[in-house]
């Protein structure tokens, strides 16, 4: 039996009554990583954040572990929230803060845990994205790709239940593209619950088990990553994969 852990009904966002996502309806079960792939302004990004109510739908239904939070007050999505990790583009670490107080503040002050148990926590997260080293300093002393890590690392300490990323990648440069994706290999491996927001098609291909094909703010093709990267069904997919090769 399959646990689903995320169920979208109908959801819809106009802005000004300029539609940005029309209809979408798609499921997440535990353990799946989903790619959500296409053309810039297809509306990618916004249903992320859609998800986790950073932007408020317009209409439909988001069912997150069994109930629709839609309408939750800002306490109960909060609390939603701690279990929906979220990677933007931009790192949003706190400059004035070591490594690992950005990564214990949220464990701490959202979810009551000791400062010996989020600093246990913290220190594991860090071993985990290959920088244990790196503790005791300031963000700005930082890579992208380590910043980025961090970020990861930051997420995961509140023990979410999905990880969502929004396009995690594309702010780095291409040689620190490698060290971030690994990190989400792994998560992946781990069994995390995954949608990420990408331009990397081989992490896409590789790693998710399913991808959602966005374009004209609907997602227009659900299928298994092989499937749709030999055999795209809609005229927008093929075009997009096309502009890829060229």
């Amino acid at each position: 039996m399959t646990n689903q852990l995320l169920k979208i009904e109908n959801l819809t966002k106009k802005y000004k009554e300029v539609p940005v996502l029309n209809q979408i309806n798609a499921e997440v079960n535990s353990g799946d990583v989903i790619t959500l792939i296409g053309p810039s302004g297809a509306g990618k990004s916004t249903l992320l954040r859609c998800l986790n109510l950073l932007e408020k739908p317009t209409d439909g239904i988001v069912s997150f572990d069994g109930e629709n939070i839609i309408s939750y007050h800002d306490n109960q999505l909060d609390q939603i929230r701690t279990e929906m990790g979220m990677v933007f583009q931009q790192f949003n670490l706190f400059p004035h803060l070591t490594v690992l107080e950005n990564i214990k503040l949220a464990p701490m002050k959202v979810k009551n845990k000791s400062e010996d148990e989020a600093s246990n926590k913290a220190y594991e997260l860090l071993k985990m994205v290959g920088l244990s080293d790196k503790a005791n300093v300031y963000p700005k002393s930082l890579s992208g790709g380590q910043a980025q890590r961090i970020a990861i690392a930051r997420a995961l300490a509140m023990e979410p239940k999905l990880m969502l990323f929004d396009e995690p990648t594309s702010a780095l440069d291409p040689e620190m593209v490698g060290e971030v994706l690994q990190v989400m290999n792994q998560l992946a491996d781990n069994g995390m619950t995954m949608i990420v927001v990408t331009h990397e098609m081989n992490f896409a291909k590789n790693v998710a088990n399913q991808v959602w094909f966005m374009s004209d703010h609907q997602i227009e093709e659900k299928a298994d990553p092989k499937e749709f990267f030999a055999n795209p069904k809609t005229e927008n997919a093929k075009k997009f994969l096309n502009n890829l090769l060229v």
